[in-house]
Formats: C-alpha cells, sequence, structure tokens
C-alpha cells in the first residue's frame, strides 16, 4: 500500500502505543471482516488495507522503518514476494489472532476445518546470527550460514505416527477439533471456544507414536543456508529468509530464519548514511603548498586527489560515487576525504630556524 498512511488507516495516532493500536485493529476486523459483512461489497478491500497497515505497526522493527522512510521496502523486510528481506516481518499467530477475535464473539471463525481434515500450521521461526565485515556490509555480500532447525521427519512423513499404525477419532473433542464453553451474561449467551489440548485441532489422536521422532512429526537437523545480505546493512539489522525455519505441522510451510547482522568495525572509514568519512593527515608544508595523495577504496584499489594549495583544517573533498549504499536505494554515496592537517608537538633546531623565519616574515606583514 505505496503513499498511504498506515496510522490513518487504523485510525490511531503516531503515537499510539502497541496495546492501542492492537485494540483498534479488533474493533476495525467487527466492523469490515467480510465473514462478518457479506453483504458489503468493499469489506474485503477495506480489510485488506487494515490487514497491511496493521502488519507493519503492529512490528517494531517494520513501524521503525516505516516511521523513518515512510514506507517498508519490498522483498527487505516486507511481508509479500518469495525473497528474504528484512525483519520486518508478523509472527505466525496474525491469522489465529484474527480468528480468535470472531470466536470471541460466538462466530464458529473462518479457517473452521472439519474433524476428516488435519489442521495445518506453519513452523515456527527461527533465529540466527553472522559476523559480516565493514565492506561486506557497505557493498552487499553473501554467507553460507550454519543453523539447527526441525524438519519433516523422514520415516512417518511427518504424521506423528508409526508407519502402518493409523489414527483414531480424539475422545475429547469428539472430532471436532474445539471445544465449546457457553457463558451467560447480561448481554445475552456467547459461545467460546478454542482448541482442543489433546489433538491440538486436528480432531485425531495417534495410535502408536513413531520411533524415529516420538510421536512430534519432526526431527532436529543441521544445515547450511545460502543468505544474501544486501549492501547497506547496518549492525543489528535482521535479514529474513523465508521458508527456512522449521517445518510445518501436517504439511504446513516451513517457518522463516531470521539473521541477526554483526558488522564488524573498520578503523579508515566512518559511515554517515551511504556516504564514508576518510580521513587523510598532512603537514603544514602540504597544506601551504598543496600536494597529491592516494586514498585507497572500500572495494580496493586507490583513487588519486588533489590537495589544493591553502587547504585548511577539516577541509572536506568529495569523491563522488565511491561511498556506501542504504537500504532500498541503488544510488552508492560518495567518499568524503576530510583533511586533518597535523601541527607538530616537537621540532628539530632545522625546522626551528624556518619558523622563526617565516614568524619574523609573517610579523613583517603586519608592520
Amino acid at each position: 500500500m505505496p503513499n498511504k498512511d498506515y496510522y490513518e488507516v487504523l485510525g490511531v495516532p503516531k503515537e499510539a502505543t502497541p496495546e492501542e493500536i492492537k485494540k483498534k485493529y479488533r474493533e476495525l476486523v467487527m466492523k469490515y471482516h467480510p465473514d462478518l459483512h457479506k453483504d458489503n461489497p468493499d469489506a474485503a478491500k477495506k480489510m485488506a488495507e487494515i490487514n497491511e497497515a496493521y502488519q507493519v505497526l503492529s512490528d517494531p522493527d517494520k513501524r521503525a522503518q516505516y516511521d523513518r522512510f515512510g514506507t517498508v521496502q519490498e522483498g527487505v523486510g516486507t511481508a509479500y514476494g518469495g525473497q528474504p528481506g528484512f525483519d520486518f516481518g508478523m509472527g505466525g499467530d496474525f491469522f489465529e489472532s484474527v480468528e480468535d477475535i470472531l470466536r470471541n464473539f460466538g462466530f464458529g471463525g473462518f479457517r473452521e476445518e472439519s474433524a476428516a481434515r488435519e489442521r495445518v500450521s506453519q513452523g515456527e521461526d527461527i533465529q540466527a546470527s553472522t559476523q559480516i565485515s565493514f565492506k561486506e556490509a557497505i557493498l552487499g555480500t553473501e554467507k553460507d550460514v550454519p543453523i539447527k532447525r526441525s524438519e519433516s521427519c523422514p520415516v512417518c512423513k511427518g504424521t506423528g505416527a508409526e508407519p502402518g499404525s493409523g489414527f483414531s477419532t480424539c475422545p475429547t473433542c469428539k472430532g471436532t477439533g474445539v471445544i465449546r464453553k457457553t457463558q451467560r451474561s447480561i448481554f445475552g449467551e456467547f459461545v467460546y471456544q478454542s482448541t482442543c489440548p489433546t489433538c491440538h485441532g486436528t480432531g485425531k489422536v495417534i495410535k502408536e507414536k513413531c520411533h524415529n521422532c516420538g510421536g512430534t512429526g519432526a526431527v532436529k537437523a543441521d544445515r547450511v543456508v545460502r543468505v544474501k545480505i544486501p549492501a547497506g546493512i547496518e549492525d543489528g539489522m535482521r535479514v529474513r529468509i523465508r521458508g527456512e525455519g522449521n517445518a510445518g505441522a501436517h504439511g504446513g510451510p516451513n517457518g522463516d530464519l531470521y539473521l541477526l547482522a554483526r558488522i564488524q568495525k573498520n578503523p579508515k572509514y566512518i559511515r554517515n548514511g551511504s556516504n564514508l568519512i576518510y580521513d587523510i593527515h598532512i603537514n603544514i608544508p602540504e597544506a601551504v603548498l598543496g600536494t597529491v595523495i592516494n586514498i585507497p577504496l572500500i572495494e580496493g584499489g586507490e583513487e588519486k586527489i588533489k590537495i589544493p594549495a591553502g587547504t585548511q583544517n577539516n577541509t572536506e573533498i568529495p569523491i563522488r560515487g565511491k561511498g556506501g549504499y542504504t537500504i532500498g536505494n541503488r544510488r552508492r554515496g560518495d567518499l568524503i576525504v576530510r583533511v586533518v592537517v597535523d601541527i607538530p608537538a616537537k621540532i628539530s633546531s632545522e625546522e626551528l630556524k624556518y619558523y622563526e623565519k617565516l614568524k619574523d616574515i609573517y610579523s613583517g606583514r603586519k608592520n
């Protein structure tokens, strides 16, 4: 939803707390959810806008990026597309929270399944971290990252049942997958329902647990994931790699991997947005007479620059297009060469004679 005000969509102020945002979202679900307003042809479109706004404002990282840049970059932390991106994503319980809202108001929910169907759910997200050099952070790179995650059991194919044993109807919920409770109040009768604690919503229980996974349907595995690190990443950002998390239940999709970036510092360069600052030290004669100096570039090699005669301390000389990047911006910044004129703390007797002579010359100019 580019160029739209997410705060305006939800009807909350920019300083709204997470609790206020969640409360407002629940109100809007009841007002616009298409399952509750089937006679309103615009309900689905309105609900889509509300969902998108809530996905950004309910997530601290996404909200911070939106407040700073006015948008959340596609493929770089959005909830859309299949490309890796920064962690600006929602947890796997987003749609579960919507279903809970509907159920708590006496509706069956828009994802209730029959007892004959297994309840598919997405796997949990996992997190890992990696060290990235300053150069890699500036220019981008790819990393092989070792991770531990759960994967579908190869013996039972993720069902949790010993091959050939099968399932039986859950005795707690009688195959419905849910437990219903009725509560009376002065406002009327409300029906609450929750997932069955015995079968966890599947309506079935395992007759004999799989010997390989113990009935969980998943086993632990060590894997190495190739991760693309985008140019301009900063320390503490997280890269989101879709589908590389834990396995989902009953054939559900895998969760996501969130890779925390730890950027190593470089004593030569100072980072300022997309620009890099490099301090070059020159002596007094070089500042007065001018000189030519080779400046090292972050990608390797050197760039020759001219220091003009009469250059003052802290003069900045830009080398265009040799700096860094910021996330979502393909234009490369500048390398700013900052000139530092060194004044000697100690001088030799020969230097002293020349400085004394210069002092006399400058004194003569004043007279």
